[in-house]
């Protein structure tokens, strides 16, 4: 009969497209391809300076800045970096005795430019929208303003106060891109910086440091954590 014969046609067809593996369903990947190569970036967090065994350096700073970067192809991208970590120190007097050198706190804010390599740990691809990596690299180190108000009111001789100078600067850490979007993402990111403080001169005398006990220069670290944006294109 027509018609039986027409439903077992479909009853085939439809059994036919059912089994297709083209018509089965298509599980989604984890992984995303990152289409663009470039971003400029924004970030603040908060940072914990070590101002060395004397106490003079930098400590607690507010830290904020900007990135740039490119994509060198696969895994590795590079980075051009600028910082400011708005930190205090405490002021100190040699000529004091040792419990009473400390004359108050200070502003302190200082820059860092410096260039990083970065390697993706999930190359050119973001697993779930993260992008895991690490970094490392270096740069410059000076400071941006210093208040020397307190060292003023105390006469301070010029060569006993702490100055900064310009210092070479080590870079390594870590963390993780999220893609919000493809030319948005957020990153947090755990950096540690490596710089050295210098000892003021005047802390170093016969008078001062009779047991020539005070260190001339010392290596110090930065470590921070930063929440910041990036505009890919």
């Amino acid at each position: 009969m027509p018609h039986l014969r027409f439903l077992a046609l479909w009853i085939l067809f439809s059994v036919g497209v059912v089994t297709s593996p083209a018509a089965g369903q298509t599980i989604p990947s984890p992984y995303t391809y990152i289409e663009y190569s470039k971003e400029w970036a924004v970030f603040a967090g908060r940072s914990d300076i070590n101002p060395g065994q004397l106490g003079l350096g930098p400590r607690n700073a507010t830290t904020v800045g900007g990135r740039w970067a490119a994509a060198l192809g696969g895994a590795m991208s590079v980075e051009v970096s600028g910082t400011l970590f708005m930190a205090t120190r405490e002021v100190r007097d040699v000529s004091k005795p040792v419990g009473d050198r400390v004359l108050g706190i200070s502003d302190i804010d200082v820059g860092l430019f410096d260039i990083r390599l970065r390697l993706n740990l999930t190359g050119g691809r973001a697993w779930h929208g993260l992008q895991p990596f690490i970094e490392f690299g270096g740069g410059v180190a000076a400071p941006f303003s210093v208040d020397r108000v307190l060292e003023g009111l105390s006469e301070m001789p010029p060569d006993e106060q702490f100055a900064f100078g310009t210092r070479f600067a080590g870079t390594f850490g870590g963390g993780a891109n999220y893609h919000v979007s493809g030319k948005i993402s957020l990153r947090l990111e755990g950096v540690v910086n490596l710089w050295k403080v210098k000892t003021p001169v005047g802390w170093l005398t016969v008078d001062n440091d009779p047991l020539s006990i005070n260190v001339k220069d010392e290596w110090v670290s930065a470590k921070s954590i930063t929440l910041g944006a990036s505009w890919r294109f």
